[in-house]
């Protein structure tokens, strides 16, 4: 008995051999079936990848554009900015040296009347030497200046009152020989004569010669009356003669 069951113990070990390998088959043919799937979805996945690779790079073509577009007109941008900025320092120095000559112009009006003024006080305080130089100053510098007839008049006041009397009288003969018409002439002429008889040498004949131009030409005015009085002491009027007694009566 023991022999003749082998047979069946063997088929049934055999039987269950091809089951366990059918199993297994399905196994492997579920888990190929699976790698299979994950294989499509990570081709799937690649292929969406790729897609969005393409975007990107396009995307960043696009932005890559947009930045050279950018940096374009920020040169452009630039090159405006630089030009301006050239303007702007033309018209700062343009203003600048407006400004400047402005300045200038303010300081060449104010330093001739400061001159002026100055010297003018210092006369007014009979301080005469610092008027004599103050005036001779302005004179120097500004021979054209709105008070340069003025300051040629005070000059040789200034001097005359110091007892320069060649200088006054040099003063006096420069307003005159510069300025004929002036408003000073009468003054001047007055001055002229009154410094040439202060001369050490003998100038009688030129001073009586321009006191009595001030009578003949200004009449009126306040020098004229100082004038007659400076001929009349130089020219006293001559004596009357004495009369003559009178004769005895013939008895």
């Amino acid at each position: 008995m023991r022999l003749s069951g082998l047979p069946v113990f063997a088929a049934a070990l055999l039987l269950q051999g091809c089951i366990a390998t059918q199993r297994d088959m399905l196994q492997m043919q579920s888990q190929m079936d699976d790698l299979n799937m994950n294989l499509s979805a990570m081709q799937k996945n690649q292929a969406d990848l790729a897609v969005k690779i393409d975007g990107l790079s396009r995307d960043l073509n696009v932005f890559s554009e947009n930045v050279k577009g950018v940096t374009t007109q920020m040169e452009r941008l630039s090159g405006r900015l630089d030009q301006m900025e050239t303007g702007l320092d033309k018209r700062v120095n343009a203003i600048g040296k407006t400004l400047q000559k402005q300045q200038e112009q303010v300081e060449s009006a104010l330093l001739p009347s400061k001159l002026y003024n100055d010297s003018y006080a210092a006369f007014s305080a009979k301080n005469y030497d610092n008027a004599a130089a103050g005036f001779k100053s302005y004179i120097s510098k500004y021979p054209s200046g709105e008070m340069a007839e003025v300051a040629c008049f005070y000059l040789g006041e200034a001097y005359y009152n110091k007892g320069a009397w060649q200088d006054a009288a040099l003063a006096y003969a420069t307003l005159l020989d510069k300025y004929p018409s002036s408003s000073k002439a009468p003054a001047a002429r007055l001055g002229y004569a009154q410094a040439l008889l202060k001369f050490p040498q003998d100038k009688k004949a030129e001073a009586v010669s321009f006191l009595e131009s001030v009578v003949k030409d200004f009449p009126k005015s306040p020098e004229a009356k100082t004038a007659r009085e400076q001929l009349s002491r130089l020219n006293p009027p001559a004596p009357k003669p004495a009369a003559k007694p009178a004769a005895p009566a013939k008895k």
